[in-house]
């Protein structure tokens, strides 16, 4: 298929450009969506997209009605989120020493938030959503504000780390977000970034892009931004299934000089062209992908239904699942177990 070209409304976040190539025309629910790829570097995004007081206001207001169908959290969500929220700490707290300032940027119901806390990181979040910032604090009882990136009020170099779990793909300016939270972190502090991998296989080729995801991101292009943002990148890799792909970066002593220009990242483009002319929906459904997922997501929705049958109470379900982490290994105990108990009263 021969690219169709166009030039963007909005240049390329990580070099600049203005021409593109258009990879999409239409989101995963099938409604029109112009995807747009910078055939220099490979970053894709939504173009033209709404304004930045549009996106604000849908964030505040409609997103997790839009996404998740409710005004907060169901039980079904905070289990499924706690459960997530566990294999994420788990993956975080080995870079960090126990008892240094966590924010969760788009913390949801708070359950990233909540898992740190009971690890002993003095956790915080920033959630958009007013009403899911509310179930934070009211129902979890942990500290997540509402309120955007652009209007946060965070201290200079008072942060050890700061999270983005499934949060950058949806801002309308990555490279202007990372800076700003640089400047949050104090010296060897670490910006933990988790995005959807736009060379990902593992889900039907008509489900790969979505209108609340301005950007699409690979290894190199997350890469790259990371380095633009003037971070040192630790190690980035993409998960089991290639779904996802997560970025470890620190705040470096020469951070504030160490912002590159515009990448190269020559042949980057072709790799993602070349996937995504691959990815058809024959060839999807001739590989083990569409039956393995189906029945994964079975296999989680009956012991989901299992748990939620015995206890509904959003924080009891918190301590259900944390406590089965520690005592399947999965967690290391650092905090004595008669403190969740206690917590959960």
């Amino acid at each position: 298929m021969v690219p169709v070209q166009s030039i963007a409304t909005v240049p390329c976040e990580l070099c600049g450009n203005h021409d593109v190539e258009v990879v999409s025309t239409h989101d995963r629910d099938a409604s029109p969506l112009q995807v747009v790829m910078c055939p220099h570097c490979g970053l894709v995004w939504n173009d033209p997209r709404p304004s930045a007081d549009a996106l604000a206001a849908y964030y505040r207001e409609e997103y997790r009605q839009d996404y998740k169908g409710t005004l907060e959290p169901k039980p079904r969500h905070t289990l499924r989120a706690a459960r997530v929220a566990v294999e994420r700490c788990c993956q975080l707290r080995g870079d960090l020493p126990r008892g240094e300032a966590v924010l969760d940027l788009g913390a949801g119901g708070g359950e990233v938030v909540y898992v740190l806390r009971q690890l002993g990181f003095p956790a915080s979040g920033i959630e958009p959503n007013a009403a899911y910032a509310r179930f934070a604090r009211e129902r979890l009882h942990v500290p997540v504000t509402s309120g955007i990136w652009q209007e946060a009020s965070v201290e200079p170099g008072s942060l050890s780390a700061v999270t983005l779990f499934h949060v950058l793909e949806h801002l309308d300016s990555p490279l202007h977000a990372m800076r700003l939270i640089q400047g949050w972190l104090r010296t060897g502090g670490l910006l933990w970034i988790e995005v959807p991998n736009v060379e990902a296989v593992c889900q039907a080729p008509s489900h790969r892009f979505h209108r609340a995801h301005l950007y699409n991101f690979n290894t190199a292009t997350l890469d790259a931004m990371g380095r633009r943002a003037g971070f040192e990148v630790v190690r980035i890799f993409t998960s089991a299934d290639g779904g996802t792909v997560t970025s470890v970066l620190r705040k470096t002593d020469g951070s504030a000089s160490a912002a590159s220009s515009a990448p190269s990242l020559p042949g980057n483009a072709d790799r993602i062209r070349r996937i995504l002319a691959a990815h058809t929906p024959l060839r999807h459904f001739l590989s083990a992908a569409p039956y393995l997922r189906p029945l994964r997501k079975l296999k989680q929705r009956v012991s989901e239904s299992l748990d939620l049958a015995r206890n509904k109470n959003p924080k009891n379900l918190m301590e259900q699942v944390l406590q089965e982490a520690f005592r399947s290994g999965v967690l290391s105990v650092v905090i004595d177990l008669s403190e969740l108990a206690a917590a959960a009263i």
